[in-house]
């Protein structure tokens, strides 16, 4: 069953290269509302969609789009192995994490996985286009992270760990985590990595109160 589907925006008028925009979720309907919606932006040249993991990593190896949208929950693996996935590629597309179950410590996850942003499913329209926008042009990762929510989380690691979910959840980059903590390259994935896996085997956070 083929389930690749493509829709073409408006062409850019302003001479320059329109982004590419790949949107992976398993819901059909929200596939094509998303396409649908970035049909009419000016500086989105290409949409593309994939219903899977599998599809996501083969579609986005063809097109080197600009951003993907990856839902949360996919067939095959979640869209935070999706994301380690499309990040380990030569010219990886900025990630939002998109979920109908967003939350501080998906938002977490997110951020170890190596997503640029998270929304949820209920933020559609002017929103949603500004934050893809915002990423195709190169903005600095913005996450909405509570203290609470980070020292909850950071309870759950190891020593060593913590200063490391800090420095991410505060928008660092490789170079600069690596630099301050002393840390190669490899160590630093192996330890994303074993933090990642720390926060999807245990129950989600409470609510915080505000």
């Amino acid at each position: 069953m083929q389930t690749l589907t493509q829709v073409a925006p408006t062409p850019s008028t302003d001479g320059d290269r329109g982004f590419t925009v790949l949107v992976v979720d398993d819901h059909p309907a929200v596939r094509l509302g998303i396409q649908l919606l970035l049909a009419d932006e000016p500086g989105i040249d290409r949409v593309a969609s994939a219903a899977s993991y599998q599809e996501g990593v083969k579609r986005a190896g063809e097109l080197a789009p600009d951003v993907a949208v990856v839902d949360f929950h996919l067939p095959e693996r979640d869209g935070l192995t999706l994301t380690r996935r499309l990040g380990a590629m030569p010219n990886p597309p900025r990630i939002l994490l998109f979920s109908a179950y967003a939350d501080e410590r998906l938002a977490l996850a997110a951020v170890l996985a190596g997503a640029d942003a998270m929304l949820g499913k209920d933020i559609m329209g002017l929103e949603l286009c500004r934050r893809i926008e915002a990423l195709a042009r190169g903005d600095k990762p913005q996450f909405s992270i509570s203290p609470q929510a980070l020292a909850a989380v950071s309870e759950e690691l190891d020593l060593e760990d913590r200063p490391i979910l800090g420095m991410l959840a505060a928008g660092a980059d490789q170079e600069e985590i690596t630099t301050v903590l002393g840390l190669s390259v490899a160590e630093l994935d192996l330890r994303r990595s074993a933090m990642l896996q720390c926060l999807k085997a245990r129950p989600r956070l409470p609510r915080t109160r505000s």
